[in-house]
């Protein structure tokens, strides 16, 4: 049944798409939240064991629990400005992986437990790219990028 409904939603944005320049699709979550996707980057969207799935750089899964909706329109309504090209970017490769990009060359890339351990750590490219293992265990650890830093939550 909410295969159907989403197939539908879908369909219907299609049909729209002919009015307009339909540039973005967005998902609205319950919680008020909202993604959008940029369609020119060609995410790849399917529905797999009650979760919607967007293939794009890196995979995202949306539950259809805690998805209101989603459609497609001719602006971002994520209300995230665009990214710059020269922006760092941290993207979730898969489960296990952390990719950085436009990162400075030779930049420390570090993650670290709470208690201050450093549990993986590598080195940026020139071209500021790299990937970084995440540790198996769950918890809160901090992502150090040169002198930037993130807080990362693992809850698998």
């Amino acid at each position: 049944m909410i295969k159907r409904l989403f197939t539908s939603l879908f369909l219907i944005g299609l049909a729209f798409g002919a009015y307009a320049e339909v540039r973005y699709m967005t998902i609205e979550m319950k919680n008020g939240s909202m993604i959008s996707f940029l369609l020119a980057d060609n995410p790849v969207i399917t529905y797999q064991s009650e979760s919607l799935v967007v293939n794009n750089d890196a995979k995202t899964t949306y539950s259809f629990e805690d998805v209101k909706n989603y459609h497609f329109t001719e602006m971002d309504e994520s209300g995230v400005d665009a990214l710059s090209a020269n922006d760092l970017r941290i993207i979730w490769v898969d489960d296990e992986t952390i990719g950085v990009q436009n990162a400075l060359p030779n930049s420390i890339i570090a993650i670290t437990a709470v208690n201050g351990v450093v549990v993986s750590q590598t080195q940026t490219d020139v071209d500021g790219k790299s990937t970084v293992r995440m540790p198996n265990k769950a918890g809160v650890y901090v992502l150090s990028v040169g002198k930037q830093s993130f807080k990362i939550m693992r809850k698998h």
